[in-house]
């Protein structure tokens, strides 16, 4: 943990609807406050899922971006292999042998 670290987490979002009619809002503020002081990495991850859901987001838009932030072609192999195993996934399109198997 940093020493310098805040232990508030404050977001504010502002919207102004451009084309507000009487079956819209004309604009309207979140703001977040939240602890984080000894969050954890889930935590963490949790605000800003809200945060996206707040800027219109929709579920399978933000998991598809927590997804896409674990697996790609910038993560090493083993990290996602690990990550993949731990929430019991199949990785489909990797190739190489696994660190543990054995080769013919």
């Amino acid at each position: 943990m940093f020493e310098s670290a805040s232990s508030t987490l404050k977001i504010s979002i502002s919207y102004k609807n451009p084309r507000y009619d009487l079956d819209t809002l004309p604009g309207h503020e979140f703001t977040l406050e939240a602890d984080m002081i000894d969050a954890s990495v889930h935590a963490w991850f949790e605000i800003f899922e809200k945060v996206l859901a707040y800027q219109g987001f929709s579920e399978k838009n933000i998991c598809a971006g927590g997804c896409q932030l674990a697996f790609n072609e910038y993560r090493t192999p083993g990290i996602m292999r690990e990550i993949a195993k731990e929430y019991e996934l199949k990785m489909l399109d990797y190739s190489e042998p696994e660190e543990n198997s054995e080769e013919e």
